[in-house]
């Protein structure tokens, strides 16, 4: 388990510190602390808890966090859920952060693989993305860092996609069912994200709580909620044109083999005359036309290719073969 605490200066910006001072900071209530911790383990997890005197219900929904996305509103504390790409650069795995709000301190929950919220943890100059200081802003300034986030993932999945239907239009065979389904398991685990972030969100822009509803606090929301709203409805169309892209392939491969059986069957039909003279010549009767002759195989052999000849120039004028 790995902690890191910060303390919001009155300038808005984040400086660390330990984890003994920002419990006594939040026992004495002089100061608005962040305490992110990272990789839950439950048992050292229930005694930084009891630390921060988190009990009852507060306490469970702690220790039972992830995995669990939603909005859970409570007489004092407020306790939300949200769905997040397991790590920059892994688009198939999908983790959790709890945030849990209280009067001044925030509380971040995260598996040891979500390190989305690494970038804005980073940051030096938070002043220029904290909208006020107390924890409603913190924690409004994490979700709309979430939905920039979505935002530009959208915009490379879109570029992508765009790239391989460009490859399809102009070069069909270098364009492989494994890649047009690779880029769909990405979006579909992209789409679950975003579309158990937009929910808490909303959940969270509607909660009756007028800290959440002032200056850039209720800004911040509205950014935020547009921002998730147009990645989940970009995701809609960027599903539908990988769904082309295999409709296309699935033609295209379907038309590929059509023109394989097309050329067997004209194949089949160049030799059908060959094998009808041979089955007649090859039948025990007495009186076989050319059968007692000398110069007969020759001419039954010229015979059989001549028509096939004839044949294979027929559909070769036709363009049976393009």
């Amino acid at each position: 388990m790995q902690i890191i605490c910060h303390k919001i200066s009155s300038d808005l910006q984040l400086t660390i510190c330990d984890y003994e001072t920002a419990v006594e900071n939040v026992k004495k209530n002089d100061s608005t602390v962040w305490i992110d911790v990272q990789g839950c383990e439950k048992d050292i997890l229930e005694k930084k808890l009891d630390d921060l005197d988190i009990t009852g219900m507060t306490k469970k929904l702690c220790l039972d966090a992830l995995g669990k996305q939603g909005f859970y509103p409570m007489n004092r504390d407020t306790f939300l859920i949200v769905p997040v790409l397991a790590a920059e650069g892994d688009y198939h795995g999908v983790e959790h952060v709890a945030f849990l709000i209280k009067q001044n301190f925030l509380l971040t929950l995260r598996d040891k693989k979500a390190t989305q919220l690494q970038k804005t943890i980073s940051l030096q100059d938070s002043s220029e993305w904290l909208p006020e200081k107390s924890v409603q802003g913190l924690v409004t300034a994490f979700l709309i860092v979430l939905s920039l986030e979505a935002l530009q993932r959208t915009e490379e999945l879109r570029k992508v996609i765009m790239i391989l239907e460009r490859q399809m239009d102009s070069h069909p065979d270098s364009v492989s069912m494994e890649e047009i389904s690779h880029k769909r398991s990405e979006l579909l685990t992209f789409e679950s994200v975003v579309s158990g972030q937009l929910p808490v969100l909303e959940a969270f822009v509607a909660a009756d709580k007028e800290k959440l509803k002032m200056g850039k606090i209720q800004e911040y929301l509205i950014c935020a909620q547009a921002n998730l709203q147009a990645t989940n409805n970009a995701l809609d169309w960027l599903e539908g044109r990988i769904d082309v892209l295999r409709a296309i392939y699935d033609t295209r491969a379907q038309e590929r083999t059509n023109r394989r059986l097309g050329r067997l069957t004209i194949v089949s039909a160049i030799f059908l005359p060959m094998s009808f003279l041979a089955g007649i010549w090859g039948m025990n009767f007495k009186n076989m036309p050319l059968i007692n002759q000398s110069w007969g195989l020759p001419v039954a052999i010229s015979s059989m290719f001549l028509i096939a000849l004839v044949i294979y120039i027929r559909f070769k004028k036709n363009k049976w073969f393009d």
